[in-house]
Order: C-alpha cells, then sequence, then structure tokens
C-alpha cells in the first residue's frame, strides 16, 4: 500500500490582498507532467493558495533530469493583471522555474522570458474557448533539494510565488449639487496624505473631476479615509468618508501634463 508524504508546498502570495493569500489561480498539470507524475510515482493536491506535491515514501527511484512538473496557471479574476505589478508591459504567461530562487531560497523569480522549448508552443490563434495560460510554472525535482526529500523525517520543500500590487491614480467624478460647489478631498491620514488636483477635462453633465497626484497602491481593502469638503464654504464637510477604488473601474487618462496613465475611477452623484 503507497504511503504519500508532502515533497513541496508551493504558496502563492499577493500584497492586494489583506491576508496576503492569493486564493484566485489554478494550477493545472500539462500531458507531460501527467507522465512524469505517473512515471515517479507523484500526486498533485490543490491547496487554497496553491499546490502540494506528494511522493509514495515506498517508490525509491532517483528523480533525474526528466523529472520536471510544468503547471499552467489560470487567474479566477479577470481583474488579476489590473491590480498585480508583475503583469505591467508584460507579454503572458509569466514564467517561474524552481531552479530560481531568491537568495533566502524562499520564493521563485519572475524570469525575463519563456524557455527556448516553450516559446511558439501555444498558437497565438488558440482553439475557440481557449485561453492563455497567466502563468507557466516548472518544478524541477531534479534539483538537489529534492535529493533527501523523501525520507520520513525530511520536511517538505516550502517555495512561494509572490506578487506586487500595482499602484494606479484615483480619479474621483462628481455629479448633481456636489458639481456646483468648489470642491476640496482632503487626505485624514496621518502619513503620507495624498493630495488631489481638478482636472481640467471635459465631464458630461457638467460634473467635475479630482486625480490623485500620485498613483495608489490598490488593495482588496483599502484603507485610504479621504474626505469632501467645500472650499467656499469654510472648509464645510459634505461627505464625511469618499468611497475608495475598486479594479472593477480602469481606465485610461491623462495627467495635468498631458501624460497617458491608468486611473481607477469612482463616480459620485448626490
Amino acid at each position: 500500500m503507497a504511503h504519500f508524504k508532502p515533497i513541496l508546498t508551493l504558496a502563492v502570495e499577493h500584497l492586494f490582498f489583506a491576508d496576503g493569500r492569493c486564493t484566485n489561480l489554478v494550477f493545472t498539470t500539462t500531458p507531460a507532467t501527467r507522465r512524469v507524475l505517473q512515471q515517479y510515482q507523484l500526486a498533485v493536491k490543490s491547496e487554497e493558495s496553491g499546490i502540494a506535491i506528494f511522493a509514495d515514501q515506498e517508490f525509491s527511484v532517483t528523480f533525474d533530469s526528466e523529472a520536471v512538473l510544468r503547471f499552467e496557471v489560470f487567474a479566477q479574476d479577470p481583474y488579476f493583471s489590473f491590480y498585480t505589478l508583475e503583469t505591467q508591459n508584460k507579454t503572458l504567461p509569466l514564467y517561474y522555474s524552481s531552479k530560481n530562487i531568491t537568495a533566502d531560497n524562499t520564493s521563485l523569480v519572475l524570469q525575463d522570458e519563456l524557455p527556448a522549448e516553450s516559446q511558439g508552443a501555444r498558437p497565438v490563434r488558440a482553439k475557440p474557448g481557449d485561453r492563455t495560460p497567466l502563468l507557466i510554472v516548472d518544478i524541477d525535482l531534479s534539483g538537489a533539494e529534492f535529493a533527501t526529500v523523501r525520507q520520513a523525517e525530511a520536511a517538505p520543500v516550502a517555495r512561494a510565488i509572490k506578487f506586487n500590487t500595482r499602484d494606479i491614480y484615483w480619479k474621483y467624478y462628481f455629479f448633481g449639487e456636489l458639481a456646483k460647489l468648489e470642491l476640496e478631498i482632503h487626505d485624514l491620514s496621518s502619513q503620507m496624505a495624498v493630495a488631489f488636483d481638478p482636472s481640467d477635462e471635459v465631464v458630461a453633465k457638467n460634473g467635475k473631476a479630482f486625480i490623485s497626484q500620485i498613483p495608489i497602491a490598490m488593495n482588496s481593502a483599502p484603507k485610504q479615509r479621504f474626505q469632501l469638503k467645500d472650499k467656499s464654504n469654510a472648509g464645510k464637510i459634505l461627505i464625511k468618508r469618499l468611497p475608495n477604488a475598486g479594479v472593477n473601474l480602469i481606465s485610461k487618462s491623462r495627467d495635468l501634463r498631458g501624460q497617458q496613465i491608468l486611473v481607477a475611477e469612482i463616480y459620485v452623484n448626490q
């Protein structure tokens, strides 16, 4: 009877999420990977924020150069690229390999390009319904760290893929009675306060737009506390807490210098 034990845990972390765990990626095995899993008596288990690889302790064949597990990883969230820094100005899929890790031996490093044998492997125009993976991840089990990992007392190799959140300008649109007033957005944060400038663009329905002077790190649970005041009325508070930006309303805009930027739009009608 087979006795399986974990030999690798791969966790996906993302600064966008409040708890740091990225749970919206799906790891799928390629046909070649399924053959390797069978050849070496391995099993893959999906975890909440990654995968774990298990090996049969009674199967003693040494991992060789052919023992490479390739995973195609898909994002379940269509907005993933909007809040992920690593996807900015990159052609998908991104590539990670267990051969290239950080100096502290904890995390896989994003590679500049796919390995030669992967380039062109997926057609530009695939069959209907086919999707391009967000990531391709190679786990090379022939590495030294896996040499003794099957032993009962050995702890599994722990690795991570870490994503950083993307900084995006916030842009508020005000309509109705609010747009008739001399508005000012005030940041209640005690440190690194963010200022907003009136936009010179023409807004529909006589509205007004304000854009942040600096981009703001996107987060699933934003902690920004912006307040709307009436400058012409001794700074009277109009809205104690303005709504924060989300990732579902991202568009292109221009800053006051005419440079094209991405903005997270927030609409306020009152």
